[in-house]
């Protein structure tokens, strides 16, 4: 029979059916049966059939024999408003067919054990979907939370990275502005020396290149106290510090573009960052003797090298035009 030469109140019933076997019974696949579903069916689904009675009169044993014929493999449940007879109960027991009576204000109960064993599963199979589904949402819930907040911390991380990154080229812009003003002191002082005594540059970088406090410094690290260090490490940037004013003398204009010069201007600056390090700065707490030692010694290796680049260059000393002559007092100039 189609759908619409039904009696409204047997589409009620087998709607409250299929609501009963869906939320009841946890078969969520069923639905009220498609005009060409074999006779005798009024609810199918992947794992289960029904039947709805709605007459007045108990339902027999031949109406449940043919709704087992119809469900085969699957499940078989009976609704009747009026009951089963005793054979079809029997009969329903022996084959496995569950057996549901209801009433019309929307009461649904198990008829036989059968339909309790059905019941029981399906409230067993709800509370485990319904755990399983919970869980899943709190395992959602909280791997968004943790996602978060490793998000959040990461951004947080990254902020407290930009601070120190940016705290770090300001701590470096101060540096190289302090070294520059020492060296530019140093160079005017130099050039100053140089216009009374010519021999003074010669002279300089002969000092420089034969000193040996550098390496006395480095091997004897071991036994410096912390309170001779400070003034050890001072001579040593001092050191540098007269290299680079030399290396800024020697260096003809033309020459400040050359690849020895940058390196050499690059090779005090990672001696004078050897000298900050071993002296402890940006760094917290103490500086063992090994770690001194070991920033001294990599101090020395570039100290060898701007020498080596000083003694090189050495020779344009002879042929600085821009350092006068000294002059000599009136009352010693010949007439």
């Amino acid at each position: 029979m189609s759908a619409a030469g039904k009696d409204p109140r047997r589409r009620e019933a087998e709607r409250f059916a299929e609501r009963h076997a869906r939320t009841v019974l946890a078969r969520t696949g069923v639905r009220v049966a498609l005009p060409d579903a074999p006779a005798g069916v009024d609810l199918e689904g992947p794992d289960l059939v029904a039947r709805v009675d709605h007459e007045h009169r108990p339902v027999e044993r031949e109406a449940v024999e043919q709704l087992h014929a119809a469900a085969g493999t699957r499940a078989a449940a009976f609704y009747s408003r009026s009951g089963y007879t005793k054979t079809a109960v029997l009969w329903a027991d022996e084959h496995r067919v569950s057996l549901f009576g209801y009433t019309d204000d929307g009461y649904a109960a198990p008829f036989n054990q059968t339909a309790r064993e059905l019941v029981l599963r399906g409230q067993n199979e709800s509370e485990h979907r319904v755990r399983s589904a919970a869980e899943r949402v709190a395992r959602h819930a909280t791997a968004a939370r943790l996602e978060a907040e490793r998000f959040e911390r990461e951004a947080h991380a990254a902020v407290l990275r930009a601070e120190q990154e940016e705290r770090e080229a300001a701590e470096r812009q101060r540096v190289e502005r302090e070294r520059d003003e020492t060296v530019l002191g140093r160079t005017m002082a130099l050039l100053l020396e140089m216009h009374v005594d010519p021999h003074t540059l010669p002279t300089t970088v002969q000092r420089l290149a034969g000193s040996t406090a550098l390496t006395t410094l480095a091997d004897g690290a071991h036994r410096l106290s912390p309170a001779d260090r400070p003034a050890a490490l001072a001579l040593v940037r001092s050191m540098f510090d007269d290299a680079a004013a030399v290396l800024e003398v020697l260096t003809p204009a033309e020459g400040r573009d050359s690849p020895g010069y940058r390196a050499a201007r690059s090779t005090i600056r990672r001696g004078l960052d050897s000298v900050d390090a071993a002296s402890g700065v940006h760094s917290s707490g103490h500086i063992a003797p090994d770690d001194v030692a070991d920033h001294l010694r990599a101090a020395e290796r570039r100290w060898r090298m701007v020498v080596d680049e000083l003694v090189r260059l050495q020779p344009w000393a002879t042929r600085l035009s821009s350092v006068p002559e000294p002059r000599l007092a009136r009352h010693l100039v010949q007439p």
